[in-house]
């Protein structure tokens, strides 16, 4: 029997897709009022501006998660299975939603910005028909939308470690927010690979705790945002394509010699980059 291909609902996708533009489009013109966070860690003054745009892009993160679900749960495979978790498909899309939004951000008003948007449109779309495939492990399009969803998670990664670089927050918070998103990155990636929720979790964290020890110290660094964020991608690559293979049992001597040469060349084009 021929497996079967599912694709999502036209009309949900459309109703997804409209509600995210529309939440882009009006960061750039609501005024929303920003507000002053301050606290204490470890004995020293940190404090950030909490203001319209950030709260917006959480909107958006939250608004695509929640279109996720919906349309997670309308996938046949699911059908009488309400109970099921589906979290999991909520990562890659709350995490586009913020990095693409937080790049849009940063582009002027003009012509480019709505080319970005468009393409962000796009991504967005794209993102979500490919976690609907991926429910369905015997759908024929299941490794490519894989392979899209996988290559997605470090190239969101990539732009984040950069962002977080960009916006010369202090390190602590920078480190937070990229061990959050890393984690969660790995976590999905993990899931792509039919690995246990529980053991899945377990290194999703150390990820995140690698992830947050290297954004820390590169914040020290005087290199650019691109070298900070290439700098800081080799660690996360390493980890997660390590724990992959030791989870698929498949972790040998000929498996650790290529990743440390894939790393250690890696770092030399990283370091030459940032030191040029």
């Amino acid at each position: 029997m021929t497996p079967s291909r599912h694709l999502p609902h036209t009309d949900r996708l459309s109703v997804i897709t409209a509600v995210i533009i529309l939440a882009y489009a009006l960061t750039r013109v609501l005024d929303l009022p920003s507000r002053a966070v301050h606290t204490t860690l470890f004995g020293s003054d940190l404090g950030f501006d909490l203001n319209g745009r950030v709260l917006m892009l959480v909107l958006v993160a939250a608004l695509i998660s929640a279109g996720s679900d919906t349309l997670i749960r309308s996938h046949p495979r699911l059908a009488g299975q309400s109970n099921r978790s589906t979290v999991i498909h909520w990562i890659l899309p709350g995490a586009s939603a913020l990095v693409l939004g937080a790049v849009l951000n940063r582009v002027p008003d003009g012509l480019l910005w709505w080319l970005g948007l468009a393409l962000s449109a796009l991504v967005l779309l794209t993102v979500l028909i490919a976690e609907y495939v991926t429910v369905d492990r015997d759908d024929p399009a299941w490794e490519l939308a894989a392979l899209g969803l996988t290559a997605l998670a470090y190239g969101l990664a990539l732009v984040l470690f950069a962002l977080l670089r960009s916006v010369s927050a202090r390190a602590v918070i920078s480190a937070t927010i990229g061990a959050l998103v890393a984690g969660g990155l790995a976590l999905r990636l993990f899931a792509l690979k039919a690995v246990p929720v529980g053991r899945a979790t377990r290194y999703a964290a150390v990820v995140a705790v690698v992830s947050a020890e290297s954004i820390w110290a590169l914040s020290y660094w005087r290199i650019t945002a691109g070298s900070a964020g290439l700098l800081a991608m080799i660690p996360f690559y390493l980890v997660v394509g390590l724990a992959q293979q030791h989870l698929s049992g498949q972790l040998t001597r000929r498996v650790w010699v290529e990743y440390a040469v894939v790393g250690g060349l890696g770092l030399a084009i990283a370091l030459a980059y940032a030191f040029a």
